[in-house]
């Protein structure tokens, strides 16, 4: 493995910012963790993260800190799509894509947070899995993630998963959770000039409410058994093969 002699500056200011997020006490931890998953070769696994560190902090130790550690993982995606786009020269006004669209990933343990039986479109079977949403910014050719979203299923919210320490976790549909990193969107990114681009799933009132309600434009795909409303007009409803 390659001996790393000089510290990147964009590395430097993306730990500042770290630090004042997640506070000195947990900075010890999030830096380890992150080189050892950047530098990690292959499949990623947290027992792999535990030889890496010389097995001083056990995997139920890891994966305490990475699930039940007071920080704010979401802010600190934002605000390194942020850092990105000032490096590549963002100015108020131009025009940045919004991209929203959702992965299935195959769970083999059944005591996990929002793990539930779902049906795997790319391998056609029902299997326990997580269906995660994710969201990118693209400026200037450059795609950068800004945002991910780990979905639960209404049983197992019922269950009692807990968004928070003595909080239970409140039921969303996956359009329900697009729709709010539309609105995370306008609060970051204000002055852009915002275009939504999504494929015909997320074609539906809580997405084109979202970015009504933001001023964001949206391209989307249409399913020919969609209804529209010419000219908004709802008792002329139409199909899109008509």
């Amino acid at each position: 493995m390659p001996k790393i002699t000089r510290f990147p500056p964009f590395g430097k200011r993306f730990f500042r910012l770290a630090r004042k997020l997640i506070g000195s006490c947990h900075f010890q931890h999030f830096w380890r963790m992150v080189i050892a998953v950047a530098g990690m070769q292959g499949r990623r696994s947290l027992k792999r993260i535990e030889d890496l560190t010389g097995k001083q902090r056990t995997r139920q130790a890891i994966a305490h800190f990475l699930s039940r550690a007071e920080w704010d993982a979401p802010q600190l995606l934002w605000q390194t799509a942020l850092d990105a786009l000032q490096k590549l020269g963002y100015r108020p006004g131009d025009t940045i894509y919004l991209i929203l669209d959702d992965t299935q990933k195959r769970k083999r343990g059944k005591r996990m947070d929002a793990v539930s039986k779902i049906f795997l479109h790319a391998e056609k079977v029902y299997a326990n899995g997580h269906t995660l949403l994710g969201a990118a910014l693209v400026y200037r050719s450059v795609v950068i993630p800004c945002a991910a979203r780990l979905w639960a299923s209404r049983a197992r919210c019922q269950e009692g998963l807990e968004s928070e320490p003595g909080k239970p976790l409140e039921f969303r549909k996956l359009t329900q959770l697009a729709a709010d990193v539309i609105d995370e969107a306008r609060e970051y990114l204000p002055d852009a000039k915002r275009i939504v681009l999504f494929d015909a799933y997320y074609l539906c009132p809580a997405i084109t409410e979202a970015c009504a309600r933001t001023k964001s434009r949206y391209v989307g795909v249409a399913k020919k058994n969609r209804n529209f409303a010419p000219d908004g007009r709802p008792r002329d409803r139409r199909k899109l093969s008509r």
